[in-house]
């Protein structure tokens, strides 16, 4: 009876060939699951649906048995799960390294110190809160600081240069930093 269904299916019988899907396709289903347990179950569907519809379109080139139509399917099947299991196993380290690749550029891009542009703006910034948070000092105490930080005098240098003691130079300083520190605690 099944040679007789090959033979139906082989010549182009769409009747025999719908009775062959209704006949293995839960089974078929059944044994995709098994290789395909990890991901979506309609995935077993699909390739079934896939071995199913290539037996069609070979359906000519069919020879054999009951037996050896049997094992035909179940190799495609177990085939096409391998393969859909690679292609996806693929896609997602592709996933993964390009969504990496992105995070490092997104990271390069808004990072201060990866990005001049980023580095710019956030320098002159800063330099305007600084500024403003110096414009907020004594004159003396601004004094103090500025040869400090950035001409690099040191506080004997500073007591020389400004004709003041070097205790003064040092209570200068702590006041100065006191105020800088207060003003930009929130930077």
């Amino acid at each position: 009876m099944q040679q007789d269904i090959l033979f139906l299916i082989k010549s182009g019988d769409r009747d025999a060939f719908n009775s062959l899907c209704r006949e293995r396709y839960v089974s078929l289903v059944a044994y995709a699951r098994l290789f395909l347990s990890g991901v979506d179950r309609s995935w077993a569907e699909d390739v079934v649906q896939d071995v199913l519809f290539g037996l069609w379109q070979n359906r000519k080139r069919l020879k054999g048995s009951d037996e050896d139509l049997q094992s035909y399917l179940l190799r495609s099947v177990y085939n096409r799960s391998m393969n859909l299991l690679k292609r996806a196993r693929r896609a997602n380290l592709f996933s993964d390294e390009y969504e990496s690749r992105i995070q490092s550029m997104l990271g390069d891009c808004w990072s201060p110190d990866r990005n001049p542009v980023i580095m710019s703006v956030f320098n002159e910034d800063l330099r305007d809160l600084i500024g403003e948070a110096l414009g907020k000092l004594s004159p003396r105490c601004r004094e103090v600081f500025t040869l400090s930080y950035l001409e690099n005098l040191t506080n004997k240098e500073i007591s020389e240069r400004l004709g003041i003691s070097l205790s003064t130079v040092e209570n200068h300083m702590y006041l100065a930093l006191k105020q800088l520190r207060a003003s930009l605690a929130g930077v």
